[in-house]
């Protein structure tokens, strides 16, 4: 069995010091022999560094591969790292829908200051009922008006 510094297990598999440091503390790596700078990995160290990339191709999140690692072997990992399956195809998306719905042409009615009314261009066969509408609006609104202007009565 080989033993490696933490510089040498960085070089070999090509992942970053703090990242094994991190697998370490989040159990996807055993920790090493010894402490400190006699920290000591091994070759399960280097294997299970070449499976993580793999399964994370597979879209697996680190408490994933963490769980799944406990239960494999070195044997496991080897056969792993030497077929690795081929990434699933990502799904097609449909194209995405227009923001904003399209413009359209209202009309507007003032029926007192601050109240409107919006009329679609669409409601063009209902103008006479709308016009209507509008007529009788404005009398609700200034009645009011009118019964203040007159001490209350009307």
């Amino acid at each position: 069995m080989a033993e490696y510094t933490i510089n040498e297990l960085a070089d070999i598999s090509g992942t970053a010091r703090r990242n094994i440091h991190f697998y370490v503390q989040q159990g996807l790596l055993p920790p090493p022999e010894g402490a400190g700078l006699a920290a000591r990995y091994g070759d399960e160290h280097l294997l299970r560094l070449r499976a993580i990339p793999v399964l994370r191709s597979r879209g697996l999140r680190l408490d994933e591969i963490r769980t799944q690692m406990a239960s494999m072997q070195a044997a496991d990992i080897e056969k792993l790292i030497a077929h690795p399956q081929p990434v699933p195809p990502i799904k097609e998306i449909p194209p995405p829908r227009p923001p904003w719905p399209r413009a359209e042409t209202v009309t507007r009615y003032v029926l007192a200051p601050g109240v409107e009314l919006l009329v679609s261009s669409g409601a063009v066969t209902r103008q006479p009922a709308i016009e209507e509408l509008v007529r009788n609006a404005q009398r609700l609104f200034d009645r009011p008006a009118k019964a203040q202007a007159n001490g209350g009565k009307e």
